[in-house]
């Protein structure tokens, strides 16, 4: 019987190797300070997939059964720390100027929908907080209007985290009481599961954001949220990713990004937006 294989130490090449294949699929782009990170996740998938050399798992990647692979790779490198209510100045920000201003236009448009894209939506902390938002306003900001949201993410094992909508009680430790008991259904005491009511305006979708041309299948949005994902991308990445967001817009809809990011150099007819503790932008009318 043969045992498990011994840890692969990675090469400079090798990482090199890996890194740029990475970088092209996906748009993250790893430094050399990152080539232990790398080497530690992916050791995981060697050992999966009983390869003994990195190389043969780059090929592996390029090879007829890549595709598959794939989504196990991106599964791996993805960060996913997130929780309800996460950056709670933009979450309020959201809540009280830019939802009421969205409804506005998409009303002064004629129409009775309002679509937001929650972009790395990781394991759906951040759209589950839109809806929540959205819910508490279907009687009185929202009252006649169809709510969709659009969450999309890389990894197909967080959407299905996401699709489940179950949560630890950690993850809700920036909601009251009362948010709790209104949108979660306890299934015991540190575990707790989003009511249907709230799931109902939420969908999931696998969506790689450097699949440039596939953004107009998901069509129009009144709001974008893209928080803590620029950070891993190049300029060149960075540029072309907010070109599909200004695309994916109304005219003076909003694009809100982490709180630590800024999109100031690769401004493609954006508007920055000053809140009380948080900022975000604005399409113009014409860019």
């Amino acid at each position: 019987m043969t045992g498990p294989l011994p840890n692969q130490t990675m090469s400079l090449q090798d990482f090199l190797s890996i890194r740029d294949f990475i970088y092209g699929r996906t748009g993250i782009f790893f430094s050399e300070s990152k080539q232990y990170f790398l080497e530690n996740r992916l050791n995981r998938r060697l050992q999966e997939v009983n390869l003994g050399a990195y190389r043969d798992y780059l090929g592996l990647l390029q090879g007829a059964q890549g595709r598959d692979e794939l989504k196990e790779l991106f599964n791996e490198i993805t960060t996913n720390e997130t929780s309800f209510w996460r950056n709670p100045p933009q979450i309020e920000a959201f809540q009280r100027i830019v939802l009421p201003e969205a409804a506005a236009l998409a009303r002064a448009r004629g129409g009775n929908r309002l679509r937001l894209w929650s972009a790395a939506c990781s394991s759906g902390e951040e759209p589950f907080t839109l809806a929540m938002i959205c819910q508490e306003a279907k009687d009185t900001l929202l009252r006649g209007m169809t709510v969709e949201i659009v969450a999309t993410d890389i990894s197909e094992k967080v959407l299905a985290q996401a699709r489940e909508g179950s949560y630890g009680s950690y993850t809700l430790r920036n909601l009251t009481p009362a948010q709790v008991k209104q949108h979660f259904n306890a299934l015991g005491p540190e575990s707790f599961q989003v009511k249907p009511e709230l799931k109902q305006l939420v969908t999931f979708r696998n969506f790689n954001l450097v699949d440039y041309a596939n953004y107009r299948s998901l069509s129009t949005f009144d709001v974008i949220f893209c928080r803590n994902v620029l950070i891993y991308f190049d300029d060149a990445v960075k540029s072309k990713v907010i070109k599909g967001f200004h695309e994916s817009l109304y005219p003076k809809s909003f694009l809100l990004v982490g709180h630590s990011e800024s999109i100031h150099s690769f401004n493609v007819g954006f508007d920055l937006m000053h809140f009380s503790k948080a900022m975000g932008y604005r399409k113009r009318d014409q860019a």
